[in-house]
């Protein structure tokens, strides 16, 4: 080999030889390891000689790379061979529903228990805020921590039934 014909890498001198510079992806380096781990069950190489060329095959960035580990080994280099397919995504594709179709869903309306322009319906922010300090009140009074509950339970009345998608589009909140 003439010394112009070699390319260095990270990794050391390689040939220039077309298939040997091939870039490989995760599915040939995939297909090596298990090629690897055949040859470590028949009995072809040792424990650490196969967590060496396993380690190896992570790494490797060529064909030339892969090519390497397999050199002493019958069978050849599976990154030679037709890469596997990739592995097919699980799951549903979910399309949107088209214009007009009864599919979609209608937002809610109204704003729960409340009527839209009642007092407590205009001022349920203000209640919700003044809510914490109204059961921190009680508890020192009536000396229970039961009173906390009402902070969620107040929430729960203030804001049922709320759409707030609705709310933010109208610039409310």
């Amino acid at each position: 080999m003439h010394p112009s014909d070699s390319v260095f890498s990270d990794n050391g001198p390689m040939t220039s030889s077309g298939e040997s510079e091939q870039r490989v992806g995760n599915a040939e380096r995939e297909a090596a390891i298990a090629a690897l781990n055949e040859h470590w069950q028949a009995g072809r190489l040792d424990p650490a000689e196969h967590e060496r060329r396993t380690t190896a095959a992570y790494a490797a960035v060529t064909r030339g790379d892969l090519d390497a580990l397999f050199a002493d080994l019958p069978g050849g280099d599976p990154a030679t061979r037709t890469p596997a397919a990739p592995a097919p995504v699980q799951g549903k594709v979910v399309a949107e529903p088209y214009e007009g179709s009864s599919a979609q869903i209608e937002p809610q309306s109204g704003t729960g228990l409340f009527p839209p322009n009642s007092w407590v319906a205009q001022h349920r922010d203000a209640l919700m805020g003044v809510t914490p300090f109204v059961a921190l009140a009680c508890f020192f009074i009536f000396k229970s921590w039961v009173w906390f509950l009402l902070i969620p339970v107040a929430g729960v009345i203030l804001y049922s039934g709320d759409d707030r998608k609705k709310r933010r589009k109208q610039g409310g909140g």
